[in-house]
Order: structure tokens, then sequence, then C-alpha cells
């Protein structure tokens, strides 16, 4: 839909609504144990490589020390119930909504690309981690993370 707002003397603004199933995000994938996962970069500040001995503890929470800030950690592994190595090294992608930040704890990273967001299905749709879908180029499906459901959920 378009909602157009004109003001005389001022000028004239057009908003364009589009349903998310034809949104177009830029996303970050990466991989947690076996499976791919899609990251809005809109949410991300930055991806740095960590070894295991740079996460911390810290009242009962898993925490690592960035920019002289101390930033709780979650490890995608064990919210998304996934097994994996966690022995081994792996990256952080440092996550922001608002003045909130967090640190999730993944395997590798895949690499940038642009992807259309799909709606979930109406047995995915009360998942509250993922926000939709979508297809890659292979014709594999990768669940887009919500990143405001995970950081509002810590």
């Amino acid at each position: 839909s378009v909602d157009v707002k004109s003001e005389v003397g001022k000028g004239t603004t057009f908003t364009i609504y589009l349903p998310l199933t034809l949104s177009i995000i830029q996303a970050l994938l990466v991989k947690v144990g076996s499976e791919t996962f899609a990251i809005s970069l809109g949410f991300i500040e930055k991806v740095i490589k960590i070894n295991k001995d740079d996460i911390k503890c810290s009242s009962g929470r898993e925490v690592i020390v960035y920019r002289d800030e101390i930033i709780r950690v979650i490890r995608l592994s064990e919210k998304l119930h996934i097994e994996n190595n966690d022995e081994e090294d792996g990256f952080v992608v440092i996550v922001k909504f608002g003045d909130k930040h967090l640190g999730l704890i993944v395997d590798s990273l895949v690499g940038q690309q642009e992807i259309v967001i799909k709606p979930l299905g109406k047995s995915l749709r009360k998942l509250k981690q993922y926000v939709g879908s979508t297809i890659l180029g292979d014709g594999r499906v990768t669940l887009i993370l919500d990143i405001v459901s995970i950081i509002s959920e810590r």
C-alpha cells in the first residue's frame, strides 16, 4: 500500500508499505552446529573472533569484555537446542537494539547476503526467536533470527 501526505508549500511524502513476504534485507549467514541462520545486518554492531578463554563467567552468566564494557553472551547452540562442539573457538556476533547489547556465539560465518523474508508456516509461527525464513541460492531454507525477541528474553 502507499500512503500519501501532502502539505501546501511544504511538499509531499510518499510512504510505501511492503508486506513481510516482500521485504528484502541484508543479512549475515552464520553456522551453529550443522544449521545455517540469518541475522539482519541492521542489528549487528561487530563480529569478533574469540577463543573459549575469552569467555568469562560473572554472576552465573557468560560474558565477554568488548570496548571496556562487559557484554552478556548467549550460545546460540544452547538457545536453539542445537547439538555442536562448544569446545572449539568461534565468533561472537555483537548485536544491538536500542541501548541493549548482546553477544551471540556462533561456530562460523558463512557470509553476507541479500535475502527475501518469507513468513513462517502455521507450525512454526509460535516460535518467537524467528522472524521468518528465506530460501538460499542453493535451495536450502534458512531461518532468520528475531534479534529483538532474543535480546528481550534475557
